[in-house]
């Protein structure tokens, strides 16, 4: 290559060099260039996004009454029922009532056919009518044979003779007369009565059945006291006493019932390792039934005045156990020494006895793990206006995306 063309190739690489330095020069100046006056570098706390709260995610603290309670289920059973049986063999000639009919003790329910019943009557009676004749005729025999011995006509064999017929005729008649009283009883007891007042509950014979001694007809409840047998754990049984109240949930009615605790069971039950304790419950309720299933909670201790947070609001990282506070408008996680366990309200809250104060607000939601440090801005509840707290920069975000964040 000639000397002219290589001397103007390396100018040309030269000024190219040059050229991309100045560029870089310039794209950097306006980093490089002072901030203007009066401004001041974004800080990381006020760079970063505020976490946002329903209104609903956040409760203020005050003092409340918990209770340690025991939870017990069993099924309602009438304390009085009983079952309306035959007394004598026959035929059930009619029934008068049918189930979930009211009746009252004595009130009759079911007869059998009598007629067999009535003709034996008929015969002790004539039994009974024929031995207090033979009495008669064996004391006026006596009166006469006592007359002759007093005059030496008969001996005193012959006396003694006509004292043996007239006992053993007043014991036949005696006899007679018990027979008869058993003919009236059976007669009697073909007509079945109710034995207490209550409710049928279930028919076992319909009429035209012949049915022997003992046999079921029907069967009467009384729905006015019920109980309920419950097991409790063996741990828990020092602390129930007889006499304690139990607030019970039926199934299918509406409003809780108030029920007693009236005995306990001297032993465990073998393979649960519970004590039965029995629940009385005077019912009022046309609406509770015989066999439906109740559950109940029984309060064995109780504190007032005292801080109390829902489950939920608590969290466990390892051995620490803690929730999330609100202070200066900014997340913090408080540490929490925890004690009684309240399921009274139906939502479990656990008694805080170290960590928390009345007045201080907490994330009583579950939302998983949050941002300690963070912002907090607490969105208006549904129908109210205005922006959240004050505190917290714009820009903030949801607190479950700030969740999530803070999970990865």
């Amino acid at each position: 290559m000639k000397p002219a063309l290589l001397i103007s190739a390396a100018v040309v690489v030269v000024l190219a060099a040059g050229g991309g330095w100045m560029l870089r020069q310039r794209a950097a100046a306006p980093a490089q260039a002072p901030a203007p006056a009066g401004s001041a570098a974004a800080s990381p706390a006020t760079a970063q996004a505020a976490i946002e709260f329903a209104a609903g995610d956040v409760i203020t603290l005050a003092p409340v009454t918990v209770a340690r309670t025991v939870p017990l289920t069993g099924t309602l059973r009438p304390v009085d029922q009983t079952v309306v049986k035959t007394k004598v063999a026959g035929e059930l000639r009619e029934v008068l009532v049918r189930e979930g009919t009211a009746v009252r003790r004595g009130q009759v329910v079911a007869r059998l056919d009598a007629t067999e019943y009535e003709v034996r009557v008929r015969e002790r009676e004539a039994n009974l009518r024929s031995a207090a004749s033979q009495v008669d005729q064996a004391r006026r025999t006596l009166e006469n044979t006592r007359q002759l011995h007093d005059k030496g006509f008969v001996s005193q064999s012959a006396l003694d003779q006509s004292q043996s017929g007239w006992e053993i005729a007043v014991g036949n008649r005696d006899a007679a007369s018990a027979q008869l009283a058993l003919a009236r009883k059976a007669l009697a007891d073909t007509v079945m009565s109710a034995s207490i007042d209550g409710v049928v509950s279930e028919r076992f014979a319909q009429a035209g059945e012949k049915l022997p001694i003992d046999g079921r007809v029907m069967a009467v409840v009384d729905l006015s006291r019920m109980e309920i047998d419950a097991p409790v754990p063996a741990a828990e049984i020092g602390a129930v006493r007889v006499g304690q109240t139990v607030e019970l949930r039926i199934e299918g009615v509406a409003r809780s019932q108030l029920g007693r605790i009236v005995r306990i069971a001297p032993s465990t039950q073998a393979g649960t390792r519970s004590v039965p304790v029995y629940i009385a419950l005077d019912n009022r309720d046309p609406s509770v039934r015989a066999g439906l299933f109740a559950q109940g909670t029984l309060s064995v201790e109780t504190r007032t005045g005292v801080i109390a947070v829902p489950q939920t609001a608590i969290r466990d990282a390892g051995a620490r156990t803690f929730v999330y506070a609100i202070v200066d408008g900014r997340l913090v996680e408080r540490e929490v020494r925890l004690g009684l366990r309240d399921e009274t309200s139906g939502t479990a809250r656990i008694e805080v006895l170290d960590g928390l104060a009345a007045g201080e607000r907490i994330v009583a939601a579950n939302l998983g793990a949050l941002r300690a440090g963070a912002p907090v801005r607490i969105a208006p509840a549904p129908g109210q206006g205005g922006p959240g707290d004050a505190s917290a920069p714009p820009g903030s975000v949801s607190a479950a995306p700030a969740a999530a964040t803070a999970s990865r």
